[in-house]
Formats: structure tokens, C-alpha cells, sequence
């Protein structure tokens, strides 16, 4: 019986510490702003700013925001993975810099967990969608079409309503890039996990 209680309740535990601790690390973090925020000139000589440029924000509403939608995940997502939560946290924020660096060279500074958040959101709902129970499935389905439907309406508008709020401009490319990054990790985990069934 306690074992079973364990199984149930452990993901979402787990998930909600380890969620937890990176919105701490992202409020230490902001301390250091100056030296963490990502900056196109100094990004490779200082490469700790890939990941940290993600963890850091422009100002307490924009924190605000992403701290809300990274503390929902594991309230949604109530089975998700938190070693696949740590991998999506771990690898999306230097790939999606080297994106910003590469096809926006005249973006100077950069902060925010949004587009990071983007990917995040996008990988655990396929992940919910292929291999969860029929509730997860729905859940996952509805998160990952309205992802969708939000990323298509900012790319037609050219636009974000968010940028009032937070007092500065919304790059949106960094929306696109995170949700189309965390497919091709999503992708990559699901041919690793297929390989590895078909080797032992």
C-alpha cells in the first residue's frame, strides 16, 4: 500500500522540488544580473551567460510571469519526468543562445525564461500526449495546441501583449526557437530510449 502511495505521489514531489529549486537559483541569480544577462558581445568569453541569460529577468513582472508558469508545471504535468524536466532545463538555455546569437546578431542583451519555458512546456506535452494515461493525453493535447495557437498568433501579429506588462520588448523569435527546440529534444530522447530498448 505504501508503495504504491509512493509511486503516485512521488513524480509530482519530485517535479515540485526540483521546480522549486530553479526558481530560487533564478532569484540568487538576479543579484548578479549585470554579470549574468546574456550579451551578444561577450557571450562565448563568458559562456556561463548561455544558460544563465534564461535564468535571469528584466524586471519583477517579468520574473513574476515566468516563475508562475514554471511553478504550474508539475501541478499539470502531474506525472512528467523531473530527469526530463532537468534535461529540458539543462540543455534548452545555451541551445536556444546560440540560436538568438546566430540569427539575431543586432540583439545586444537578452533575459527572460520565456522562450526556454516555450520548449519546456512543448516537450512535456508530447510527452504526456504519447505516453501517459487518458486524462494526461487530454492534458497534454490541450497545452500543446494552445503552445501552438499562442506562438502562430505572435508570429501573424508580429506582436506580444506581454510586453506592456513587463515594461520592455518580447523577442519572439525566442518563442518559436524554445518550442521548436524542445520537439527536437523531445524527438532525440524518444530515439535514445529506442535505441536503448533495441540494444538490451
Amino acid at each position: 500500500m505504501t508503495s504504491k502511495l509512493y509511486k503516485q505521489i512521488n513524480p509530482q514531489a519530485s517535479m515540485r522540488l526540483w521546480v522549486y529549486f530553479c526558481i530560487v537559483l533564478m532569484t540568487l541569480l538576479q543579484v548578479f544580473f549585470t554579470e549574468t544577462v546574456y550579451s551578444h558581445q561577450v557571450l562565448f568569453s563568458q559562456p556561463w551567460r548561455l544558460w544563465t541569460g534564461h535564468w535571469v529577468h528584466l524586471s519583477v513582472w517579468h520574473w513574476v510571469l515566468n516563475v508562475a508558469a514554471l511553478a504550474l508545471l508539475p501541478e499539470i504535468f502531474l506525472r512528467a519526468s523531473w530527469k526530463f524536466f532537468l534535461v529540458l532545463w539543462i540543455a534548452l538555455p545555451p541551445l536556444l543562445s546560440l540560436a538568438l546569437w546566430f540569427s539575431l546578431p543586432q540583439l545586444s542583451l537578452y533575459a527572460g525564461l520565456s522562450g526556454v519555458l516555450h520548449g519546456i512546456y512543448l516537450a512535456m506535452a508530447l510527452r504526456a500526449i504519447c505516453g501517459g494515461e487518458r486524462a494526461e493525453r487530454r492534458i497534454g493535447w490541450v497545452v500543446l495546441l494552445g503552445l501552438l495557437a499562442k506562438v502562430s498568433y505572435e508570429a501573424y501579429r508580429g506582436m506580444s501583449q506581454t510586453a506592456e506588462l513587463i515594461g520592455a520588448p518580447v523577442i519572439l523569435q525566442a518563442h518559436q526557437f524554445g518550442a521548436a527546440l524542445g520537439l527536437v529534444i523531445c524527438l532525440l530522447a524518444w530515439f535514445v530510449s529506442y535505441v536503448h530498448l533495441k540494444i538490451t
